[in-house]
C-alpha cells in the first residue's frame, strides 16, 4: 500500500481505478486538508509564468518545472516539489500500478521491485548517470476568451512511465469544463499520430471525463493505448491551476505499431 507522507493523507483517499482502455486512476482528497490550503494560498501569481509563455494568450498551457523554480517563488514550493521527485516517492507511487506495470513492462517491473534503478531529477541530472528522471511542475491554463481545448487527443512521450495531475481549482471558479478526458481508439481504426503525438478526434471515442475538481488527481500509466486530452474550456477569466509529476525513462517504453508509423510518416510527407 502507498505509504503515508508528510503532505498526503492516504487514509482519506477516495480511489477509483480502471484498466480500460488503459490503466488510469482518480484520487480524491489527494493532499491533506492543511496542505491543500497552503498549496492554494501559495500558488504563484500568473506573472511568474511569463518566463515560459504568453500569459495574455487565449487558453494555453504554461508550466514551470522544478529545475526552473526561481527565488521569486515561495520557498515552500522547493520543499513541496522535492517530495515528488525522490526515490521513495517514485517506488511507492509505482505500487499503485504494480500489476499493470508487470503486465505492460515486465522488465521494468522487476527493476522497480528490486529498487535498483538510478533515479534523478529532470533538468538537474541526466540520463548519462540515471535510468529514470523525475519531474514536478506547477501549471496553469490561461483565461478563455474564445472556447478551445488546451490539448486534444494525444499520447505522451514514449519514455514516460506515469503522469499525474493534481487539480487546484479555486473556490470561486464555477466553470464546468477543462476536464481530463480518457479516449479509446475506434474499432478498426489504426493509431495514427500527427504533430506532437496528436490523434485525430475523429479516430477516437470519449471513454471518460475526469472533472476538474479541487484536490483531485488524475493519473495514468503511459502505454501505446493511453490516448488522453483536455475537454474544451468555457469562457472565463479564471486560470485553470494544477501541479503535475511524472517519471521519464532513458529508453522508449513501447513502440507504436508499424502500420501506425507508416501511415503517420506518409501523412507527414504529404503535409510537407
Amino acid at each position: 500500500m502507498f505509504e503515508a507522507y508528510k503532505y498526503l493523507n492516504n487514509l482519506s483517499w477516495n480511489i477509483n481505478k480502471d484498466k480500460i482502455p488503459y490503466p488510469f486512476i482518480i484520487i480524491d482528497n489527494f493532499l491533506s486538508e492543511e496542505t491543500y490550503k497552503i498549496v492554494s494560498e501559495k500558488f504563484p501569481d500568473i506573472k511568474l509564468f511569463k518566463i515560459n509563455g504568453d500569459t495574455e494568450a487565449n487558453n494555453i498551457g504554461i508550466r514551470i518545472g522544478f529545475s526552473d523554480f526561481s527565488n521569486e517563488m515561495e520557498s515552500f514550493w522547493k520543499e513541496f516539489g522535492s517530495y515528488f521527485i525522490n526515490d521513495d516517492f517514485f517506488y511507492n507511487f509505482c505500487e499503485l500500478y504494480g500489476e499493470d506495470i508487470k503486465n505492460f513492462y515486465p522488465k521494468i517491473y522487476n527493476r522497480i521491485k528490486k529498487k535498483n534503478l538510478n533515479v534523478g531529477i529532470q533538468g538537474i541530472n541526466t540520463f548519462d548517470t540515471c535510468d529514470v528522471l523525475l519531474d514536478f511542475q506547477i501549471g496553469i491554463n490561461t483565461p478563455v476568451r474564445e472556447v478551445t481545448s488546451v490539448r486534444g487527443p494525444h499520447l505522451d512521450n514514449k519514455k514516460s512511465l506515469y503522469t499525474a495531475l493534481c487539480y487546484l481549482k479555486d473556490v470561486d471558479d464555477n466553470t464546468n469544463s477543462g476536464h481530463f478526458t480518457v479516449y479509446k481508439l475506434k474499432k478498426l481504426k489504426l493509431l495514427t499520430l500527427g504533430s506532437s503525438r496528436s490523434v485525430s478526434l475523429s479516430d477516437v471515442i470519449k471513454y471518460k471525463e475526469i472533472k476538474y475538481k479541487s484536490n483531485r488527481v488524475a493519473t495514468f500509466l503511459n502505454t501505446k493505448k493511453s490516448i488522453h486530452g483536455v475537454s474544451p474550456r468555457e469562457q472565463t477569466n479564471k486560470v485553470r491551476k494544477f501541479f503535475t509529476f511524472n517519471a521519464l525513462f532513458r529508453e522508449d517504453l513501447y513502440k507504436t505499431p508499424l502500420s501506425s508509423r507508416v501511415v503517420s510518416r506518409i501523412k507527414k510527407i504529404i503535409s510537407n
